[in-house]
């Protein structure tokens, strides 16, 4: 059976890890000469994808979207908003008695699906909002390590006054350094963690003005008051 090749992508995080682990034994070797009074030596950057990876990187650029097929497949699921997310839609109504039909398991499906799109678009609107308000606040910060009135940094700061951590921060704010303005992104019933995912992609489809504009436009969200009940969801 004919052996196949590592591809460039492939071959260059393999020789990242490589590089890595000789500058690791580098490391512990001076550690161990430095003995146990000796300072400890600053760490070498690990790659920042998974060794394990490799063995998806094959399919990285099947996963790519062009900007028309993002754009596209965000608008498509543009979930409606309009109506509460139901707690009750999967309590009890979610088992399955013996003698359901196929309709009736399938309309519990499409109702289910339908909560989950407007759980994720609330999430979103919440994470891009609170994500802008972190960098707000990181920028405050910032001015007032200048002047002198707090000495911590930003993640020191932010762990010991809220009990938050910077990793996770981090990438709200990034987040709401690319959609933050764009209301559109508001409604989109998507995980957090494909939009995350995609967050480069996005950032390049907002480029294109016709994109943009569409994204830009901004939203009436319903009040709390003035949801309809899911109940009257179909």
């Amino acid at each position: 059976m004919e052996s196949q090749q590592w591809n460039i992508n492939q071959k260059q995080l393999i020789n990242e890890y490589r590089i890595y682990h000789q500058k690791m034994g580098l490391l512990v070797n001076e550690i161990d000469s430095n003995g146990p009074t000796g300072k400890m030596p600053k760490l070498p950057k690990k790659p920042k994808q998974r060794l394990s990876d490799i063995y998806g990187l094959k399919k990285v650029n099947k996963e790519k979207m062009t900007p028309q097929e993002l754009h596209q497949y965000l608008s498509d699921n543009i979930a409606d908003i309009n109506h509460t997310i139901s707690r009750e839609t999967f309590g009890n109504a979610y088992l399955l008695s013996g003698n359901e039909s196929e309709t009736n398991i399938v309309d519990k499906l499409n109702k289910g699906i339908r909560n989950l799109k407007r759980q994720d678009a609330q999430t979103l609107l919440i994470y891009i909002n609170f994500g802008n308000f972190l960098n707000l606040t990181k920028t405050w910060l910032e001015n007032e390590r200048k002047e002198g009135r707090i000495k911590q940094s930003w993640s020191a700061w932010l762990k010991e006054k809220t009990g938050y951590s910077d990793d996770h921060a981090r990438k709200l704010r990034a987040l709401a350094k690319v959609l933050y303005g764009y209301e559109q992104f508001f409604h989109v019933g998507l995980p957090l963690n494909f939009i995350l995912r995609k967050l480069k992609e996005i950032d390049i489809m907002l480029q294109i003005p016709e994109h943009n504009a569409f994204w830009k436009r901004p939203v009436a969200l319903p009040t709390t008051n003035n949801l309809q009940s899911s109940q009257d969801d179909h």
